[in-house]
């Protein structure tokens, strides 16, 4: 007799068939109120007091991230920032000649000469406010060239703010290097 193809070979035993009867679950099928209950914990899940400061944290942190580039990304804000890069501030060095000067008339032996470095103080001063004054005249005048800007509210003090900083920790970023024409 010849086989076929289809014919199992006798070697092999036969599949076993499969169980028509209904299988046992593991576990009852959930209630509604458990499936619901289930469904909004896996939206909103409960956390601990600890959990949920720091995610709180994080996204006060995320929305003043967004705020912060969507205000630092103003074309007015911008050029200010240039305008700001691209000179040397005497404000940006401020702090540092401040402390000098400072732990200098608390020297014991430098009390003899405290007024010179009161005076050197209140000069530099003056000479931040004259530096900060022409700044703030020239971004004028690139802005009514370049933005057509009339209106500078709360520019002023954003530069004052931007110049006082140590250039390399200003944020965002500098972009123009000292010198640079923008």
């Amino acid at each position: 007799m010849a086989r076929t193809p289809s014919s199992q070979p006798a070697d092999q035993p036969e599949p076993q068939a499969q169980a028509t009867g209904p299988q046992k679950k593991s576990a009852p099928t959930p209630s509604r109120r458990e499936a619901e209950a289930a469904r909004r914990e896996r939206l909103n899940p409960t956390l601990s007091p600890k959990e949920a400061k720091k995610r709180q944290r994080q996204a006060e942190i995320n929305q003043r991230t967004k705020a912060m580039a969507a205000s630092d990304a103003q074309p007015d804000r911008k050029l200010l920032r240039d305008v700001i890069d691209s000179r040397f501030n005497l404000a940006e060095i401020a702090m540092p000649i401040f402390l000098v000067l400072l732990v200098g008339t608390m020297i014991p032996g430098f009390a003899s000469v405290v007024n010179i470095f009161l005076a050197v103080t209140w000069a530099y001063f003056a000479a931040i406010i004259v530096d900060i004054a022409f700044m703030w005249r020239r971004f004028k005048k690139l802005a009514r060239e370049r933005l057509g800007l009339t209106n500078y509210r709360g520019l002023l003090f954003y530069g004052i703010n931007r110049a006082i900083t140590i250039r390399r920790w200003r944020q965002p970023p500098v972009q123009v290097k000292r010198g640079e024409a923008i």
